[in-house]
């Protein structure tokens, strides 16, 4: 036998007797745990000095191989047997034979931990499981309270030497915190208060954090919740070109902040190949989650448009001023909402005074401006004017013979935005079937939006579902289409009608309140009233219209819509300039 062979076995069977006249092995312990043992005829004391202790094995109910391990790393670094080493060193320097039990024994004393709450919590756990030791052993990794006097995550926020030791929080506040004057955060409520919950249930209403900077360039900030290829589609893009020409005007830079997702900052270009408007200054992104833990940085000489009603509360209950804030208004946000809870905070922030509101279209503001709706609308907010530069020109549009084959119809088909009417349409397409208004053998369905279902029409009339699309490739649709059904249960005219038309496409839509007629815009913009047979009656007169390609290119050429974003946004440029001077005041206005 070697020299080095001879020492381990010496040294081997030195443990092995230490181990074996301890108090600490119990060989009955050790087998009933590891019964294979038995049934290999291995000797016990062997396995657990060259396997067992290393793996976490407990030589006896009162000793704690694990946790003796965990409280000293260095014997586990130096490979030192547990129990080996506790007995021959140890013991004698006072450390803890079973230091879980006395950490049990700590946290159970101290009155930080609560049975019945932190089973409130694990209602999974067996009836009979060690909670302490479940906390000690997942819990406090998962960053669960004890009880509803100490949170686990908030001690960690408030002492980082703790949370980079990767210390049990609870531990290292009773044996080291307390006595260094290190403060206890409570913990989660088991049951919260009303405004624990109303916090919880509003999280996007909440104050935006704001940090304020001293003026150092302008700048203007689109607050919104989330902007990606998808979602450029209306008002999203619309704040976001608002926002370039504003910051272009002012010499300023432009933000884009959201809310619930980071922002894609590559939107920024594919507005500006769609929309033919062009970013002159520097482009910033900020991601500002609901959930609070980040704040926004608003410097004195900054606009903060907002995209929403919620969008604006947030903002209006934040510090920033409210001269500062530009509240984009798009649609009538009370119809998102049956009556309850989120109209009645809709309302009231649509009827907040002391900062600007920008409306999309004159025929929303007329309609939110009536006396029976916010009347100081029509005298404070201002008025915008979308473009459709994806559309064809008007002073030499010729849409020329139809195309060989089945037409297309284009149905705007959202089912998960109830005022996109996707019922009421989908109806009217199936009697416009079944009474032969609409030919499947000559035309093709179209149905346009996100979540469409799988589905037929009579006469086993299969649809093609078209969803996800970016802009551009939206724009590509359009100009393939021959008509158009869009039903839109609000009072003014939304994108898709004025897309189509501005393309020479003939589109059907509903009258709601004040949006009667909408030829002003073009004559190839066609309504009929919400019922049934109203635009089953419409369907007959869109189709006859689709085949009159003379007739639709005159009306192509006569209509009003505008192409151009900077011709069409420029007066509310205009009148933002004036409202923003003095906030603006050291931006080089062009």
């Amino acid at each position: 036998m070697a020299t080095t062979e001879r020492k381990i076995h010496r040294r081997e069977v030195s443990d092995a007797d230490l181990v074996r006249e301890s108090d600490l092995f119990d060989e009955d312990f050790y087998l009933q745990h590891n019964p294979k043992l038995r049934e290999q005829g291995k000797d016990p004391v062997t396995h657990y000095l060259k396997r067992g202790g290393f793996n976490g094995k407990d030589p006896s109910a009162a000793f704690s191989s694990r946790s003796y391990l965990q409280r000293n790393p260095e014997v586990a670094a130096a490979k030192i047997n547990p129990l080996v080493h506790y007995l021959r060193i140890g013991r004698a320097e006072g450390r803890s034979m079973n230091p879980l039990a006395d950490d049990i024994a700590l946290i159970v004393e101290s009155g930080l931990f609560d049975a019945d709450y932190y089973r409130h919590f694990h209602p999974d756990l067996p009836e009979d499981a060690d909670l302490v030791r479940h906390y000690l052993r997942f819990g406090a990794r998962r960053g669960d309270d004890p009880s509803e006097l100490f949170s686990t995550t908030g001690y960690q926020r408030q002492n980082v030497d703790v949370a980079k030791s990767g210390a049990n929080p609870l531990l290292h506040y009773l044996r080291f915190g307390r006595h260094e004057g290190r403060i206890a955060p409570r913990g989660r409520l088991r049951e919260p208060y009303f405004d624990s919950l109303f916090a919880q249930q509003w999280a996007q209403l909440a104050p935006l954090p704001v940090a304020h900077l001293a003026s150092v360039t302008p700048r203007v900030t689109v607050l919104t919740d989330s902007v990606g290829p998808s979602s450029l589609f209306g008002g999203v893009g619309t704040s976001v070109i608002l926002a370039i020409l504003l910051a272009n005007r002012f010499g300023a830079t432009l933000r884009i902040a959201t809310r619930t997702e980071a922002p894609d900052p590559s939107v920024v270009a594919t507005l500006e190949q769609a929309s033919g408007v062009r970013l002159e200054g520097a482009l910033e992104t900020a991601y500002v989650p609901v959930s609070g833990e980040a704040e926004l940085a608003v410097a004195d000489d900054e606009i903060l448009m907002t995209t929403s009603w919620w969008t604006t509360r947030a903002a209006l209950g934040s510090t920033v001023p409210r001269e500062q804030v530009l509240y984009l208004l798009q649609e009538d946000e009370r119809m998102f909402y049956a009556f309850g809870d989120e109209r009645l905070m809709c309302s009231e922030t649509l009827d907040e005074r002391g900062f600007t509101v920008v409306v999309n279209t004159q025929r929303l503001l007329d309609h939110l401006g009536s006396p029976d709706n916010y009347p100081h609308l029509a005298d404070e907010a201002i008025a915008l004017t979308p473009a459709f530069p994806g559309g064809l020109p008007r002073e030499d549009a010729d849409l020329g013979p139809r195309p060989e084959g089945k037409r297309r119809l284009f149905f705007y088909s959202r089912p998960e935005n109830a005022r996109n009417l996707f019922w009421r349409g989908g109806t009217v397409l199936s009697r416009a079937v079944e009474q032969g208004i609409l030919d499947p053998d000559e035309w093709e369905l179209y149905l346009v939006g996100r979540r469409t279902p799988d589905l037929t029409f009579p006469r086993d009339t299969r649809p093609l579902v078209v969803e996800g699309l970016n802009w551009l490739d939206y724009q590509a649709l359009v100009h393939t289409i021959d008509a158009a059904l869009v039903l839109m249960d609000t009072p003014h005219p939304s994108y898709p009608p004025l897309d189509l038309a501005a393309a020479g496409v003939p589109v059907l839509t509903n009258t709601h309140g004040t949006k009667q007629d909408l030829s002003d815009y073009s004559a190839n913009i066609l309504t009929a009233p919400s019922t049934v047979d109203g635009l089953l009656e419409g369907m007959q007169r869109l189709l006859e219209l689709a085949d009159d390609r003379e007739r639709r290119t005159a009306n192509l050429r006569a209509d009003a819509i505008e192409r151009d974003w900077n011709t069409s946004l420029s007066p509310t440029v205009d009148a933002l300039v004036e409202r923003f001077a003095a906030v603006m005041r050291s931006g080089d206005v062009r």
